[in-house]
This record gives structure tokens, sequence and C-alpha cells, in this order.
């Protein structure tokens, strides 16, 4: 089982507003532990988020590629929905500035579904 919390996707980003952007990639980090143990496999490797910090993202960037491929793996494995979001996060973030906010959302929003599915 997907061992995260159904939460408001709010909540998460107020975290990540409120902790400037630390608490944001601690979610990442355990998004992707939790994602690669459903699948079994190493699907994203969380060393990327944090190196993300001397990287200026860079490895970041290819961390959410692989939890975005990852997440579709796992939807098409549980059957739930998940498209792949990955350039729409790049687009609005280097646009707009609210990709990652946006992944943070969507990301949330597909465990909540998760829990609906398999928790409730």
């Amino acid at each position: 089982m997907l061992e995260l919390k159904k939460q408001d996707p709010v909540i998460v980003l107020l975290l990540t507003i409120i902790t400037c952007g630390i608490y944001g990639l601690y979610y990442y980090y355990i998004v992707g532990q939790a994602v690669n143990r459903e699948l079994n496999r190493e699907a994203c490797n969380p060393v990327f988020v944090w190196l993300g910090l001397i990287t200026c993202g860079i490895t970041l960037l290819i961390y959410l590629y692989q939890l975005d491929q990852a997440l579709l793996d796992l939807g098409r494995k549980e059957n739930i929905r998940w498209n792949s979001n990955f350039i729409m996060w790049i687009v609005l973030n280097y646009i707009f500035g609210i990709g990652s906010y946006i992944a943070l959302w969507q990301i949330q929003s597909f465990i909540n579904t998760w829990h609906e599915k398999f928790i409730n």
C-alpha cells in the first residue's frame, strides 16, 4: 500500500510556501520513496531532490520527470488516472513560476484518489 497520508493539497502548498520550498523538497522525496516501494523498483532516484539544491534545480527537473513517469506506471498498475504532466509543469514554471506548485497539487490529488480507492 502507498504509505502516504491523505491531506488537502492546499496544506501541502501552504507548508511549501511557509518553509520557502523546503517542505516541497521533502514532500517530493517521501513521495518518490513511497512510489518506488509500491512499484518494487527505483523508478525515481530521491537523491536527485537534494542534488537539486547544488545544481540550481537541474537534477530536480530530472527527478520530477522520473516521478511523473513513475506515477504514470503506478496509475496504470492500479487503474487510477494519471496523465503525464511533466511538460506542463516545466512550461508553467518557466512562464508563470507556478509549475512546482501545480505538481505538488496534482501529486497530492493522486495520493488522495489512491486513498479513496484502497484505504476507505
